[in-house]
């Protein structure tokens, strides 16, 4: 199967000039390049936004915290719960 896999491309390249293919080899090496730089841009754009989120996310449930831990200064068993939660996160 390999043998006649090769032997179907080599028929396929003599239709066509070796520059074309080499033109055309060319040209899919440097999509290929533009497309690794872009998805490396975008990887790293994610990471970025990863690390935003995950700080405001933070602040977020810290404020919540200090809020509820505020309006609920009566009841202690509330201000556990609260504590076990914030630790488990």
């Amino acid at each position: 199967q390999y043998q006649e896999e090769i032997q179907e491309l080599n028929e396929v390249a003599r239709h066509r000039p070796r520059s074309t293919l080499v033109m055309g080899i060319q040209q899919e090496n440097r999509q290929i390049r533009e497309l690794q730089q872009e998805n490396k841009e975008l990887r790293t754009s994610l990471e970025e936004h990863q690390s935003a989120l995950e700080l405001i996310m933070s602040k977020y449930r810290e404020q919540m915290f200090r809020l509820l831990m505020a309006s609920k200064k009566d009841d202690p068993s509330i201000i556990m719960k609260l504590k076990e939660r914030h630790s488990k996160v």
